[in-house]
């Protein structure tokens, strides 16, 4: 089964309602859908993430040439053809983003054209159920404390919040959230590189009094040796999410002794086998590695449950986002994550089967009114 074309396909979606974080907030998601086609007839589906789906789909598109008349199913010799054929590994955070959706579509196509559930590629079901974690929306401490005690009461163990909006506003957030949900539920957050070294000493210090399972990503990404201080400096794990993109940048982390688990996916990877590998790696250095989600589409959602659902070292409360979406790109039943809790199909590929006429309509929106800008303020919604 051999690659005779690969389509790349922008899309801009709306979210059901504003998402806050440290960058800003978002109204909407950028996403670029790769169709890998075969000789046989097959078609294979994965996204890709990004700010503006033009670079993505365009730097795909120049990927795909080098990659017509190969196997579908011979994934590492096609990541070798992208790595050296081009000058992608000068870029490998940007390239790795458009690889991983080509890559998660030609791991679809494979599963789909022999009939089987795609984490067969990947040594087989370990996880009999993956866990999902609670994900906060908003800034008001109010209405988090509340959303927060929904999500325990439905049965979620970890609940998630963004933070690193000014001490005064994280305090109370916290602090809300921490006595909704009571003592026992994990309460993660991540304040998405917002604070320097001192800051961020500082402000985990004054919120280890509200029981933390860990800080994600508290300082800027390139500065491993900060992050190690930080981890030295506190009380409350360091989690390394965008510290840790590529396989190099991993062992970094890994040999600087900078992180007490890692947040890893396969967007960040540059796909499901280089995911499936730094999980690996992350283990044979004592740590877990807990699934990294961006503002994806359920797509993703099903390929990276997949290849999580084959790795020993995989954390409760896994990151999920394509919920925020207000559209699906699939059709049937959207999956269930009851509690916070996910049990995979034993439909071949990915497990899902695509909605054209969704697609269309995405990629139209794309086409009539640009794609989604991060703003500074809810005052400022629009596209680009």
């Amino acid at each position: 089964m051999r690659i005779t074309r690969i389509d790349a396909t922008p899309l801009a979606i709306p979210l059901k309602e504003e998402f806050h974080w440290a960058g800003g907030t978002q109204v909407g998601a950028n996403l670029v859908l790769f169709t890998v086609h075969t000789d046989e007839g097959i078609i294979g589906y994965g996204d890709a993430v990004c700010e503006d789906p033009r670079a993505i789909a365009v730097t795909g598109e120049q990927m795909a040439r080098q990659l017509v008349g190969k196997r579908v199913g011979d994934v590492e010799a096609i990541l070798k053809s992208i790595w050296t054929e081009g000058r992608w590994k000068m870029f490998p955070q940007f390239a790795g983003f458009a690889i991983a959706g080509i890559e998660v579509a030609c791991w679809d196509a494979l599963g789909r054209g022999l009939g089987v559930p795609s984490r067969a590629f990947f040594g087989g079901q370990v996880q009999q159920e993956l866990d999902y974690f609670g994900f906060l929306q908003g800034d008001e401490p109010t209405k988090l404390a509340a959303d927060a005690r929904t999500f325990v009461d439905e049965g979620y163990r970890v609940i998630y919040l963004k933070v690193g909006r000014g001490a005064r506003d994280d305090d109370a957030c916290v602090a809300a959230v921490r006595e909704a949900i009571g003592p026992d539920p994990l309460l993660r957050i991540d304040p998405n590189e917002a604070w320097d070294l001192a800051t961020a000493v500082d402000r985990i210090r004054r919120l280890e009094q509200y029981d933390l399972d860990w800080v994600e990503q508290p300082t800027p990404s390139g500065d491993v040796d900060g992050l190690a201080h930080v981890r030295r400096s506190v009380n409350v794990k360091i989690a390394a999410d965008q510290s840790v993109f590529t396989t190099a940048q991993l062992r970094h982390v890994l040999q600087k002794e900078a992180a007490d688990v890692i947040v890893q996916g396969p967007h960040d990877a540059g796909g499901l086998l280089r995911f499936r590998q730094q999980a690996f790696m992350t283990g044979a250095h004592g740590l877990n590695i807990n699934l990294h989600a961006f503002m994806q589409s359920e797509i993703a959602f099903y390929a990276h449950a997949q290849v999580a659902s084959t790795i020993p070292n995989l954390t409760l409360g896994n990151q999920v986002m394509h919920q925020l979406l207000g559209e699906r790109l699939t059709r049937g039943a959207a999956p269930d994550i009851t509690g916070g809790r996910y049990r995979l199909n034993d439909q071949p590929g990915h497990g899902f089967d695509i909605d054209e006429a969704a697609v269309a309509k995405a990629h139209e929106r794309w086409q009539t009114q640009g794609h989604y800008q991060t703003v500074e303020s809810v005052n400022k919604k629009g596209h680009a």
